[in-house]
C-alpha cells in the first residue's frame, strides 16, 4: 500500500511540473531584446523607388516598421499615405554626402522613425528596417 501512495505522488508531482512549465514558456509571452514584448510589424505596401539628390542615382528600398501596440499600427495604417510621401521626401533629399557617412543607414533609420513619430504624434515606433536597400 506505500508503494502505491509513493508513485501516486511521484505521477501527480511529475504532473504538476509539466504543467507548470507548459503554463510558463507556451502561455506566457516571451520577452523580445531588452526585456521588451514583442511587436507588430507594419508595412507600407510597395517598395519606394525615388531619384536621390544627386544627378542620376536612385534609390530602391523597402521599408517595416515594428511598433509596441496595436493601436499605434493602427495609426500607421490609417497614415499610410502620409508616411510614403513623408518616406519619399526623406529619401529623395539624401545626396552624396549622406552616401559616405559611416553610419549612413543607421543615421536614415533614426531619421525616418523621428520624422515620423513627429508628424503622426506618436512614440512608439520601435524599430526602422530595410527589407530591400539599393543605390544605384
Amino acid at each position: 500500500m506505500n508503494k502505491t501512495i509513493v508513485v501516486i505522488i511521484a505521477v501527480l508531482l511529475a504532473i504538476t511540473i509539466g504543467i507548470g512549465t507548459y503554463i510558463i514558456f507556451l502561455l506566457i509571452p516571451s520577452s523580445g531584446e531588452n526585456g521588451e514584448l514583442p511587436g507588430y510589424v507594419y508595412s507600407t505596401g510597395d517598395k519606394f523607388l525615388t531619384n536621390l539628390k544627386s544627378d542620376g542615382h536612385y534609390i530602391k528600398a523597402d521599408i517595416l516598421f515594428e511598433v509596441s501596440d496595436k493601436s499605434t499600427l493602427k495609426i500607421l495604417e490609417k497614415n499610410n499615405h502620409r508616411i510614403r510621401d513623408r518616406i519619399i521626401e526623406i529619401l529623395g533629399d539624401i545626396s552624396e554626402d549622406d552616401l559616405n557617412q559611416e553610419d549612413f543607414k543607421k543615421n536614415l533609420r533614426n531619421l525616418i522613425r523621428d520624422d515620423l513619430q513627429n508628424i503622426l504624434k506618436i512614440d512608439k515606433i520601435r524599430g526602422v528596417y530595410f527589407n530591400d536597400f539599393i543605390i544605384q
